[in-house]
């Protein structure tokens, strides 16, 4: 994009962009799914700790976005650049007869200034349309949603929306999964179940109608993939209760796009009528029968069942996985989704079993009222944000994240769910103490770094940050 500042790739995506432009179009999707599986099995061979396979697919660079000068030594490369640019001036001009555009340099606030504006935390949420409510079970509904103008979300499979809801005059924002299947012309729709206590699930399932409008944020969220018709591979999937819904998604996206990949489901659930998607998941089996497995784990079966009863827990686990014959060759992926605990089982059984840390993807939602206060310091801190090349400050009040703050101060911040749970809003903390909302996506080793998230982090003393990438 231009004014951002270019990454440099690897010599071996250079190479690999260089053979997708010298072969047919066609070929363009397998040789990504080439580099993909060749950048695990090289870091593997070298004893490195592989990216994790969700974020490293959601991530990568395009190979249509990868330069293949960069297969040269930086400074060659630098060099035929400038050159490959003024060739292109002068075709323009010459041959064309276009007029290059002259640069313009954008108006830039001035360094070290302070921003003190009346608080005021701004609306970030933009408002979608409820256009049908399905019944899932007793204690869940589905909303189908289109965008105010009709369209369809855009969203990647396994992706969620942070839904904005005023309860008794007090405005709450929870996270609930796409479930519908990524695919065009197929209805959008979250699933929201009902919670002991939850303000926003009961207030959802016991009121939401056609016609409605939803603010929403998003979608938002690393815990997806990227479906290629070219693939051939196997995916296991664990799910719990409501942890179906990212799964799901998943699941018939991977089936409708990938003829050659197959799915392995194992889902517990309290009770036969606790099972969300039951009937769907029943139509797919038909519809995919050498292509997906849905195996039931029931704590409170009726009295006609058959399959396996109790928990879902890393025994249980283990022995479905060895019941279902299903044997890790070293590459299969993981996607994980469900209650703390059985997640935690969950990750101990396929360690058990071999299965590294960077092959297990999951999703992991926390309720709010479930978190640790933080109000911040009690009175107003200023935080100085180094955002493009120049510095701003910023004055955020006692309760005031500084993803609000600064949004209300004009200054263009990354963010995306606003709940801490995607860091799309991470930042780097040059100085002073920050204190997060826990618990919040960010992992041991970027705390350790010293990110923050803006939209959970409040400043208790005087403050910098570095918003990087801008």
């Amino acid at each position: 994009m231009e004014g951002k500042p270019r990454r440099r790739q690897g010599r071996f995506d250079a190479a690999m962009s260089l053979a997708a432009r010298t072969m047919p179009a066609a070929l363009t999707p397998w040789l990504e799914q080439a580099r993909l599986d060749a950048t695990m099995l090289i870091d593997r061979a070298s004893g490195r700790s592989a990216t994790p396979l969700v974020d490293q697919v959601a991530r990568a660079t395009p190979l249509e976005e990868v330069d293949p000068l960069d297969l040269l030594p930086h400074r060659f490369a630098e060099r035929l650049r400038a050159a490959r640019r003024d060739v292109r001036i002068l075709r323009d001009r010459l041959i064309l007869g276009k007029t290059p555009s002259p640069v313009i340099e954008r108006p830039q606030p001035s360094a070290g200034s302070v921003v003190s504006l009346p608080r005021k935390t701004p609306n970030m949420a933009r408002r979608l349309e409820v256009v049908d409510v399905v019944v899932e079970t007793n204690d869940a509904v589905s909303i189908y949603l289109t965008e105010a103008d009709g369209s369809a979300l855009q969203f990647r499979p396994g992706q969620f929306l942070s839904v904005d809801v005023v309860v008794d005059g007090e405005r709450l924002r929870r996270a609930y999964s796409l479930a519908s299947a990524c695919l065009v012309d197929v209805p959008r729709h979250i699933t929201v179940k009902r919670i002991e206590d939850g303000r926003v699930s009961n207030n959802l399932n016991d009121t939401i109608r056609v016609g409605d409008q939803l603010a929403v944020l998003g979608p938002s969220g690393s815990f997806t993939v990227e479906p290629r018709s070219v693939n051939e591979r196997h995916l296991v999937m664990v799910a719990g209760g409501s942890g179906i819904t990212p799964i799901m998604s998943i699941l018939e996206t991977i089936l409708r796009v990938e003829a050659g990949s197959r799915v392995t489901l194992i889902y517990g659930n309290r009770g036969w009528d606790d099972v969300i998607f039951r009937d769907r998941l029943h139509a797919l089996c038909d519809e995919f029968r050498d292509r997906l497995v849905v195996d039931h784990v029931l704590e409170h079966p009726p009295e006609w069942w058959t399959g396996e009863r109790g928990l879902l827990g890393s025994e249980v686990l283990r022995s479905r996985l060895q019941a279902l014959g299903v044997l890790d060759d070293g590459m299969m992926r993981y996607f994980v989704c469900g209650p703390t605990p059985m997640m935690e089982q969950t990750h101990e059984a396929l360690e058990r079993l071999g299965v590294e840390a960077s092959r297990i993807a999951e999703e992991r939602f926390t309720s709010p009222e479930a978190r640790s206060p933080n109000a911040g310091s009690a009175k107003t801190e200023l935080v100085r944000v180094s955002h493009g090349g120049q510095e701003q400050g910023i004055q955020v009040e006692p309760g005031q994240s500084i993803l609000e703050a600064a949004l209300a101060a004009g200054i263009d911040m990354p963010f995306s769910c606003a709940m801490g749970g995607c860091g799309a809003c991470r930042v780097r903390r040059v100085a002073g103490d920050i204190e997060m909302e826990e618990p919040n996506c960010l992992s041991r080793s970027e705390r350790e770094q010293g990110y923050v998230l803006t939209c959970v982090g409040r400043p208790m003393t005087p403050c910098q940050i570095e918003v990087e990438g801008a």
